[in-house]
């Protein structure tokens, strides 16, 4: 199995690149914006391989870091996901973003990804929520935007026109900030104050 190649880069395509390793040359797919991210014909290039086989074909998919390639193997969990959807979401989103994504439920954010409907966006979210957790949310910050005034504010933030995953992240500051006693009309306000300086 291919975990890692490190090569020249003899061609790129629209959803690929042919990586040549000592004289032998490997097809391997990436997402857009990995391959906008690499340099031109002829830079050396090393890549994180994630081989994947289904229906008897294999392809070899590339990452520049190594989040990416995690974030790839859980979307391939999801059912309705496959390499391609996989690749696309990893196109209009970080790794963080992912995951932030997820934490929040924010399925339209998912939805900006090519071949991501609402429905399956929603089977990410829900399958995903307890795989994936971005990695500027610390385990405290996640337990206190479960209490009730947390969830109440996160709901008047998104009533105000505010998406989930912007009223999300301004909340978890907040939660930080603010004292164990803060109201939901607190940490609203506090919120509030968080998402103007954005």
């Amino acid at each position: 199995m291919i975990a890692k190649l490190t090569g020249i880069i003899d061609s790129i395509e629209n959803d690929g690149l042919i990586i040549d390793v000592n004289g032998v040359g490997y097809w391997v797919i990436m997402s857009n914006k990995s391959l906008t991210q690499l340099g031109d014909t002829g830079a050396r290039a090393t890549l994180w391989i994630e081989q994947v086989t289904r229906q008897e074909i294999t392809q070899l998919c590339g990452f520049i870091e190594k989040t990416d390639r995690l974030c790839f193997r859980q979307l391939l969990n999801v059912q309705g996901v496959g390499v391609r959807v996989a690749l696309a979401i990893l196109s209009v989103l970080t790794p963080d973003e992912l995951m932030l994504a997820i934490s929040a439920q924010d399925k339209t954010m998912l939805t900006r990804a090519d071949g991501v409907g609402p429905k399956l966006a929603g089977r990410i979210v829900l399958e995903l929520k307890d795989r994936l957790s971005a990695p500027n949310l610390n385990i405290e910050t996640t337990i206190a935007l479960k209490s009730i005034p947390s969830h109440d504010a996160l709901l008047g933030l998104v009533n105000l026109g505010y998406g989930r995953s912007e009223a999300h992240n301004a909340l978890q500051l907040a939660v930080k900030e603010a004292p164990t006693t803060a109201t939901s009309s607190d940490l609203l306000r506090l919120s509030l104050q968080k998402l103007a300086k954005f």
